[in-house]
């Protein structure tokens, strides 16, 4: 990956003049300030170390997708026995995860500050100069913005330690940290390289550093600040996003994501990322678990597509926003379990009734490109700043400012418009796809269970492109019917046809399963077949070549279709805005916002209450999951100040409730 590698320097002393040289008290074994920052080379290698904290496991490497992030109202912890701990929100400010979330950021913020204090050391292209002081104060800030959306106040340092000893300093006021957090941002603004001419989404571009000021805008014009004259800032920097014409959708979701497995760089869409590298057997010291914490479960035969844990399941309430023909929920939550019986590993898809089973699957291993992966370290980057998300901001302060304008249309529109499969800027109405698939109760008799699963196809109806499967279980039947993809264009419900027709003059293998009329054959001597349908009840086909053996009734279904809105319209102020809360869950779930979200919508505590509920009644097996939000109360607004903190600064304060 195109990421800023980490420069080791070892300092030899390889000889030694005299005793009066042996006797010298200055220090060798460590490097001064002056000595290290002098060279361009240097201040680049210094960066790479402002940058190094966002890939830790205690941020983006894990902890805001696992641990932090496990649960909102989008997904949630999916071990029964995890009754402790941040997943569950029954924790104290000693929670490990919790202290090294806190130290890692201020890491980033004190190599930041390092780094901006002695920005004038080298002689070097002072254009060059500028770009590496705006990447580090942005980061700086941004490292401030997520302290103080997480813990509120929180002490403010913009200069380097002078001293270990130097601990004691009072938490400055959360607007006061928002001011820093902006001076930063907007000096950083006019310093960086454009997105375009960086080319890769690891370093802060100049749109980057305005979606992110949006987003930035728009939690001082929430809970609990409710600044509101921050809409309009926020609509100002995301207009400036979409001005500069450097950023597009990415016409297909899943294509997106399948990019931030494969190095796949598309800054066009995905503006921002955390790079990874490998399986950390390099010794670079990638510690990342994308995927692997939070992907679909694999902890048997795994070699081939990699280990996953999957903590983290899809709650109802999400899997539901999504209507018929939204090709984005089969992105975002896993429509199938792997078969670890088979070889390869195979899937076994989940029925409609079967939700929260679901585990989270934006993030895929399968996707890898690795022939050899390691057990709990991926390579897959984690997407910080997606356009999509700067759209979405726009039309949620256009309509703030200005209530359900054509702007703030435009913008919500493009990305539903993308969730349905369709072209971004085309507007449509409305799609007509596949929808249910009901089994019949006749026949279905006679499958391989070997095959697990079997292809179902679509004719008639007046539509295009719907694809299903047909899940076989080890009684020879087909148990569950899954819709791929639901295609458009339908007016009357298609034919279901599960598995593959008869041909004449095909080469066969042994093994393979064909149906003609209602009947099921297997292919048990390969070869070609003749002019003449296997037609028989009983038995082997005659003749020469391949033959098919009758093995039972083959299994038939219906199909029903389904009407979905795409583009909005017709709305109100508080209308467009509950749908643009919605559209948020929908295309921005598992990427660590949806928390920040609705606390600053002020309804963290109510829809994690509501959830919770919802999960117990509904859940059946996984009522388990209800426990976070049955835990959450109004203290959980912010997390406790780290026992870390707590213990060596003697000016800390505690949160409430905490």
């Amino acid at each position: 990956m195109k990421r800023l590698i980490f420069a080791m320097i070892v300092v030899l002393c390889t000889g030694l003049a005299s005793c009066k040289k042996f006797l010298d008290t200055t220090p060798t074994d460590s490097l001064q300030q002056t000595s290290y920052y002098n060279t361009e080379a240097k201040l680049t290698n210094a960066l790479a170390g402002v940058y190094q904290p966002l890939g830790n496991p205690g941020i983006y490497g894990d902890n805001m997708f696992d641990q932090l992030g496990a649960s909102t109202d989008e997904g949630f912890y999916n071990r029964s026995a995890q009754t402790t701990g941040i997943m569950v929100y029954n924790f104290d400010y000693g929670n490990a995860d919790l202290n090294n979330f806190w130290t890692q950021l201020y890491q980033g913020i004190e190599r930041a500050n390092i780094l901006i204090s002695n920005i004038e050391l080298p002689p070097m292209d002072e254009t060059k100069r500028q770009v590496i002081l705006g990447e580090a104060l942005f980061l700086r800030g941004y490292y401030y913005y997520l302290l103080v959306t997480n813990f509120g106040d929180v002490p403010l340092k913009t200069s380097p330690t002078a001293s270990v000893t130097e601990v004691d300093l009072i938490r400055t006021p959360a607007k006061d940290i928002y001011k820093q957090i902006i001076t930063d941002m907007e000096s950083a603004e006019a310093k960086v390289n454009t997105s375009t001419a960086i080319g890769f989404g690891g370093r802060v571009s100049k749109t980057v550093v305005e979606g992110i000021l949006a987003r930035v805008c728009l939690s001082m014009a929430g809970n609990p600040l409710n600044d509101e004259s921050q809409y309009a800032n926020a609509l100002k920097w995301a207009q400036k996003v979409q001005q500069s014409g450097e950023h597009s959708l990415n016409p297909s979701y899943r294509q997106m994501f399948i990019n931030l497995h494969q190095d796949i760089y598309d800054v066009k869409e995905s503006m921002w990322e955390v790079e990874n590298k490998g399986t950390g057997a390099d010794g670079l010291g990638n510690t990342n678990r994308l995927a692997n914490t939070n992907g679909i479960q694999l902890t048997a035969n795994s070699d081939a597509i990699g280990y996953s844990y999957a903590f983290i399941n899809t709650t109802g309430k999400l899997f539901n926003l999504y209507s018929a023909g939204d090709q984005r929920r089969n992105c975002a939550i896993a429509p199938y379990s792997y078969n670890t019986t088979t070889t390869p590993v195979s899937y076994i898809y989940w029925t409609p009734a079967q939700i929260y089973n679901r585990n989270a699957g934006k993030f895929r291993r399968e996707y890898e490109l690795s022939a050899v992966k390691s057990k709990n370290y991926t390579p897959v980057n984690f997407p910080l700043l997606r356009y999509a998300d700067v759209l979405l901001m726009l039309a949620e302060a256009e309509n703030h400012i200005n209530g359900p304008s054509a702007a703030a249309y435009n913008a919500i529109n493009q990305v539903r418009r993308r969730g349905f499969g369709l072209a971004a800027n085309t507007a449509v109405a409305s799609v007509s796809v596949v929808g249910n698939l009901t089994l019949a109760t006749t026949g279905n008799t006679g499958y391989l269970a070997s095959q697990t699963s079997v292809p179902v196809t679509f004719t008639g109806g007046g539509g295009s492109g719907a694809t299903g499967v047909a899940t076989v279980a080890t009684t020879g039947k087909v148990t569950a019917l899954a819709v791929l993809t639901p295609g458009i264009g339908y007016t009357f419900a298609p034919t279901v046809i599960i598995g593959t027709a008869w041909t004449a003059n095909t080469v066969y293998t042994t093994g393979t399963q064909v149906f003609n009329g209602n009947n099921l054959y297997t292919v048990t001597t390969a070869g070609t077949s003749n002019s003449t349908a296997p037609a028989q009840t009983a038995g082997a086909s005659n003749g020469t070549g391949a033959i098919f053996t009758y093995a039972g009734l083959r299994a038939t279904a219906t199909a029903s279709i389904a009407t979905s809105q795409v583009d909005l319209t017709g709305l109100d102020k508080a209308g467009f805005q509950l749908a643009l809360e919605d559209e948020r869950a929908r295309e921005l779930c598992f990427e660590s916002l949806r928390k920040a979200d609705l606390i600053r919508w002020g309804k963290w505590v109510p829809v994690m209450n509501a959830v919770s509920a919802d999960i117990k009644a509904n859940g059946l097996t996984f009522s388990f999951g209800s426990l976070a939000g049955q835990n959450i109360t109004a203290r959980n607004l912010l997390f406790p100040i780290p026992a870390s903190e707590i213990s060596v600064n003697k000016l800390a304060t505690q949160n409430p409730g905490w």
